[in-house]
């Protein structure tokens, strides 16, 4: 005999009938000690592992994203770091798409490539060297962060709306941007 029919056979011969009334008794016997409930509990939301380590000066940044085309925003947090109270600032999500690094950047790296490109037109693309990550748009977004009105490191050149130069109070702006906690 194969072992399928074997099995088979085995699994008919343990099966076992009960009646009705057995049945009916067995149910009137079962006490339940603790009542059935359908409360739900909230939901405890997730520790973001990017704020480990960090305190948060500016929780919910928003700047508009550089295309014209679109009038979605880019969001950023800025913090300081605990062990060295240094200042940071990081990419914390966006509106409509577009893949970026939520690491915590350097203000004053951000600066001394700025400081860098005084009276000189400005690619997004200078500002990749202050990342770890490579994301393409992390450069992009971060310069529509320095163009926020809230940060204003960065306005739009006369060449292109992707082309940026140092604003008018740049350097007032640093000064309050490293002064900000």
């Amino acid at each position: 005999m194969s072992n399928k029919k074997k099995n088979d056979v085995a699994l008919e011969n343990n099966v076992t009938e009960i009646d009705a009334p057995e049945m009916k008794a067995t149910q009137d016997n079962v006490e339940i000690e603790e009542p059935v409930s359908k409360e739900v509990k909230p939901e405890v939301p997730a520790i973001d592992k990017h704020l480990l380590g960090y305190s948060l000066i500016v929780e919910n940044g928003k700047a508009l994203k550089l295309s014209p085309k679109t009038q979605n925003h880019v969001f950023y947090q800025i913090a300081t770091q605990d062990d060295d109270e240094s200042l940071h600032i990081r990419l914390s999500g966006n509106e409509g798409g577009g893949l970026h690094s939520k690491e915590w950047i350097s203000v004053n790296a951000i600066i001394e490539v700025l400081d860098a490109m005084k009276d000189q037109p400005i690619k997004s693309t200078i500002l990749k060297s202050v990342f770890i990550g490579s994301s393409t748009n992390n450069a992009a977004f971060l310069a529509a962060v320095l163009r926020s009105n809230e940060i204003g490191l960065l306005i739009q050149s006369e060449k292109s709306v992707f082309t940026h130069k140092l604003s008018a109070d740049y350097e007032n702006r640093k000064a309050e941007l490293l002064n900000i906690n």
